[in-house]
């Protein structure tokens, strides 16, 4: 990798953070929560339905994921500038 695409790259990733961090936030406000799983709590105690908050709790589970990675993959990038 060149050291301009290098160091490009965290700015890159940074966007990518910025936009999964809208879309979890989306959609954890789509049901008054500030955890994916008060989703799931919700469901659970049947003040929110199964679907598609089912399907919105897993998806904010994996956006929170992406975020974590994205974010020590944006350290480590800038640790080796």
């Amino acid at each position: 990798m060149t050291a301009m695409k290098r160091e490009l790259m965290p700015i890159i990733i940074m966007k990518e953070i910025i936009d999964q961090k809208s879309e979890l936030e989306r959609i954890l406000s789509k049901y008054k929560v500030k955890e994916p799983e008060g989703i799931e709590k919700g469901i659970e105690k049947g003040d929110i339905p199964e679907h598609p908050s089912y399907e919105d709790f897993l998806s904010a589970l994996a956006l929170r994921s992406n975020i974590e990675e994205l974010k020590k993959l944006v350290q480590d990038l800038i640790g080796e500038i």
